[in-house]
């Protein structure tokens, strides 16, 4: 057969592969909101490696201003957390741009950082009266344990007597329910209501009615006080929970409902939050550092107007992918002449793959924080990318594609490969690599799932070449012993398994986690004998 079919496949397969990334990165019709603006956004000026956990850490006034020049067309007020670290000169800078500032006072466990942030805040209120529209004195402090009630209302009180603006704190609503007597020492009640992490996450299409039932439940709990959402939020990127998935699409969705309902129901609402803050990702992992309006960049993600770009961006990925998939085309072509249906699976083959590596891409950039966690990510890309191109070389020269992980092992300790080509040695590695990387995650995201996202991006290229070997028949050498491959292949589907299950039959990046990881073991558990040559 001749390789001359080869380009038209790809040319075909492209067009194909064009269709799919069009329909998933389109812009999608979306309602707008009467607004200018945001009413107002959480603040953190924290960039790159910053972090608030460095108690040396002095946040320069120019860098403030900067961000809040970049907030300025977004927003008119920000909310903040503390005044240490360079945050007291928020007050004074957002004076100049005419913006206001829900100022926060920290309070933990610490009675030295307590009475300094007190002080501080206390001076900040009366020298910026207009500017300071309140003081929240204490976040979540009743969740996290650090003081009582009692004590926390006496330093709630002790401020309140102090300065010349409302004063409120601010907790996840269900504190305020199980802590009522907080409520006579505040101003008005500020609730925290995140749908997405809520011990039963919430969907998007019932999000923000779920806020805004919370708020009405709150508001009839303290009659008499005005109920403020203090938080109220959604990610652009991370992994899904039950049926609330991150994206910018949500995200979007999510901030223009929730206004449209504060305005029918004359509540305010605070946003979470102004822009991305990397070093969340150490705690909550990827979703974490993705729920501001505005990227780590400065550049603005969320509008209130217009139809929404679900994936900007998505022509130089679909460029990349093309490119990756003419290669590997290519490649084969100078090696195999295939009739024109396997030219054609081959093709669609290669994109599938190519795509998987450019979104494993774009998820590493999105999870990698650290150098060891580039270098890891980078590693595992790697990999992925190596075993479709040693497979699609494999089927086209007709090779049994595997050795025992067991003879594997052997050669390597006694540095001598009596027999085995060199291409079964590279994919039995990679193979080996693969069932265990895949199989370590699933039992992770068992055991300890909240943080941790599904790796499909990263799998699926090799779950895709795992499979083409199985289906031609290039998957072992007849007579071996697989009992170490077998062993891994059970376990990754096991746990993959129990991954779904845990995570419930909303949960589609799960589904596909699942259905990724069973490919791969099914590949091994089914593969045929070949005597290769």
């Amino acid at each position: 057969m001749s390789r001359w079919f080869a380009f038209p496949a790809w040319l075909f397969a492209s067009l194909a592969a064009l269709a799919v990334w069009w329909w998933q990165g389109r812009p999608v019709p979306m309602a707008d909101v009467a607004l200018e603006r945001v009413p107002c956004l959480s603040y953190a000026p924290f960039r790159g490696r910053q972090t608030p956990f460095d108690k040396d850490l002095i946040i320069p006034p120019q860098q403030i201003e900067e961000d809040l020049r970049a907030l300025k067309p977004v927003t008119g007020c920000v909310r903040t957390y503390a005044v240490d670290q360079g945050l007291a000169e928020v007050p004074r800078i957002a004076k100049s741009l005419d913006m206001t500032v829900l100022q926060g006072v920290w309070i933990g466990a610490e009675v030295a950082r307590n009475e300094r942030e007190i002080e501080t805040a206390i001076t900040l209120a009366r020298r910026y009266p207009d500017t300071v529209k309140a003081l929240v004195v204490g976040n979540e402090v009743l969740l996290r344990q650090e003081q009582p009630a009692a004590a926390l209302i006496a330093m709630i009180q002790r401020v309140k007597a102090a300065v010349p603006v409302p004063v409120t704190y601010a907790d996840v609503w269900e504190f305020w329910e199980r802590n009522p007597q907080v409520a006579p020492a505040v101003d008005f009640v500020t609730i925290h209501t995140l749908p997405y992490w809520e011990d039963h996450p919430v969907a998007i299409a019932d999000a923000v009615p779920h806020v805004g039932a919370t708020w009405a439940r709150v508001q009839a709990l303290f009659p008499d006080k005005p109920v403020f959402i203090g938080e109220a939020g959604w990610p652009s990127a991370g992994r899904m929970r039950e049926g609330a998935l991150p994206s910018l699409l949500n995200q979007t969705r999510f901030i223009r409902e929730l206004l449209k309902l504060a305005g029918e129901k004359g509540f305010g609402v605070n946003i979470v939050e102004a822009f991305d803050q990397p070093w969340k990702r150490k705690l909550e992992g990827t979703v974490g550092g993705h729920w501001g309006l505005v990227d780590a960049d400065r550049r603005v993600r969320v509008t209130l107007q217009g139809p929404v770009e679900p994936h900007p961006g998505w022509p130089a990925r679909f460029s990349v992918a093309a490119a990756l998939a003419g290669l590997g085309v290519l490649a084969i072509a100078r090696v195999a002449r295939l009739g024109p249906l396997a030219w054609f699976v081959l093709a669609l083959s290669a994109h599938a793959a190519a795509a998987a590596l450019v979104i494993a891409w774009a998820d590493i950039e999105t999870q990698s924080r650290t150098l060891a966690e580039w270098v890891l990510g980078l590693a595992q890309l790697a990999v992925a990318a190596a075993v479709p191109a040693l497979a699609a070389h494999a089927i086209a020269v007709g090779r049994a594609a595997f050795i025992p992980a067991h003879t594997l092992l052997a050669a390597l300790q006694a540095r001598r490969w009596p027999g085995a080509q060199p291409l079964a040695i590279g994919l039995s590695a990679l193979r080996l690599a693969v069932l265990v990387g895949a199989a370590t995650h699933s039992l992770a995201l068992v055991a300890d799932p909240r943080y941790r996202d599904f790796p499909v991006g990263l799998y699926a290229a090799p779950a895709l070449a795992f499979a083409g070997l199985a289906i031609w028949g290039r998957g072992a050498s007849a007579g071996s012993d697989w009992r170490e491959e077998r062993l891994l292949a059970w376990l990754l589907a096991a746990a993959s398994a129990a991954v779904a299950v845990i995570e419930g039959m909303h949960n589609t990046q799960a589904l596909a986690w699942f259905g990724t990881a069973s490919v791969i073991a099914l590949s091994v558990l089914c593969q045929r004998q070949s005597v290769g040559r």
